[in-house]
């Protein structure tokens, strides 16, 4: 069988979906090389890769400059930090980790971009772009009003072409155009989300292929007495705003204003690192909040998803048919959140004008609108029969086959 090197970029949402796939990959007889950081060495080592790690700081997609998620209003904004941020600190690194190994093929993370054709080149192996989010038929950042003295494009074009420049000599490869920076490459494309979800799909050649998403028990998750919720009151309702923007305690000061005299359950995730000390006296009756829940079990008890429509979240809601109220934040959120909106699964806020009667309002809506859930549970059945990560293996195996 065939020796596979995966390479991702450490962030949450971007190595779990992949985790189903490595397992499935490994299971079927393929030998799995994972490269990626110390923070991640648990789940990996689980689907029984071998880890491969380098230096990255471990909140540098939360306080790093470059990385910090922006609202992309350009995309060369985003292509900077793909360049600036992720290939140049990444792609050495993988080099140096792997020095000497022999490889068959390539899977790597699509916020690598041109990273991965490097690689790929590099190695002398054919490659699989991993998409963690939808398909971008146009970079992060167009269609986007900007004001161009904000946005300095003339300027971040320049520092990143000089970045890839310097990048393409260093590894001896051919300097592409900057549209080719963050363009999808590869013999495959594997999208974790069914073609139904995914925008302008019709624009997107064969070599996409949509698998739904990438959806294992997480193994390190702690306990939680799911059935004593229905105990309290009928419904549910989840709050989780991701692993990266989770600190905000305004927000959640909005929420137990919103929700607290509510008869439903509302269940919080802060976040690990999240001090909720200061609103400790503040929780309503009706909240229960923990640093962090096992969403994937909690979805199975959930009415409604309050999120920041991150793409993982987002797609494990919707696969268990929860319609969500969504406060996009950055990045690919407004993106998502705008898809699902479009599909009549759930309510769009914006951030910058949000109030307690706004939430309170968009969750009424939802609960006692029964179209809200019907059409989360249509783009649940296109996400569930859509293959998972049985099928992204099956795929990739049979692909690389034949070559």
């Amino acid at each position: 069988m065939a020796r596979v090197l995966v390479v991702i970029t450490p962030a949450e949402g971007h190595v779990n979906p992949s985790l189903g796939l490595v397992t499935q990959l490994i299971d079927n007889g393929e030998e799995v090389v994972y490269v990626c950081t110390e923070e991640y060495r648990s789940r990996i080592e689980q689907t029984g890769a071998q880890l491969l790690t380098y230096p990255f700081p471990q909140d540098a997609f939360s306080h790093d400059p470059v990385l910090k998620p922006q609202e992309y209003k350009h995309p060369y904004q985003f292509i900077y930090m793909m360049v600036g941020g992720i290939i140049r600190r990444m792609i050495p690194n993988v080099l140096r980790v792997i020095e000497n190994q022999k490889f068959d093929y390539l899977i790597f993370d699509s916020l690598m971009g041109w990273g991965g054709t490097i690689l790929a080149e590099k190695l002398g192996i054919p490659a699989v772009c991993s998409i963690a989010s939808f398909a971008f038929v146009e970079p992060l950042g167009a269609g986007q009003s900007s004001n161009d003295k904000e946005s300095d494009t003339e300027g971040l074009y320049e520092t990143t072409m000089k970045i890839t420049r310097e990048l393409a000599l260093e590894f001896q490869v051919r300097i592409p155009a900057l549209e080719e920076i963050p363009a999808h490459a590869g013999r495959l494309k594997l999208v974790y989300t069914s073609r139904y979800f995914q925008p302008q799909a019709e624009k997107l050649d064969d070599s996409f292929i949509f698998t739904g998403p990438s959806i294992i028990p997480r193994q390190d998750a702690p306990t939680f007495s799911f059935e004593l919720l229905r105990e309290r009151y009928p419904q549910t309702v989840y709050i989780s705003m991701g692993t990266i923007l989770n600190k905000n305690l305004d927000f959640y000061r909005l929420c137990f204003e919103a929700f607290g005299d509510l008869p439903v359950n509302v269940v919080l995730s802060s976040g690990r690192y999240t001090c909720m000390e200061p609103l400790a006296d503040r929780i309503p009756n009706n909240f229960i909040v923990k640093p962090y829940i096992a969403q994937l079990d909690m979805l199975q008890y959930t009415d409604v998803f309050i999120t920041h429509a991150g793409m993982n979240s987002t797609s494990e809601a919707l696969y268990n048919n929860v319609p969500l109220v969504m406060i996009p934040l950055t990045s690919d959120q407004p993106l998502v959140a705008n898809r699902v909106q479009e599909l009549g699964a759930g309510v769009t806020l914006n951030k910058h004008t949000l109030s307690a009667t706004d939430l309170r309002e968009a969750l009424t809506e939802i609960l006692s609108n029964p179209l809200y859930k019907k059409q989360a549970h249509l783009i649940g059945e296109s996400l569930r029969n859509a293959g998972g990560y049985k099928r992204a293996a099956e795929m990739i195996m049979n692909h690389f086959a034949k070559v």
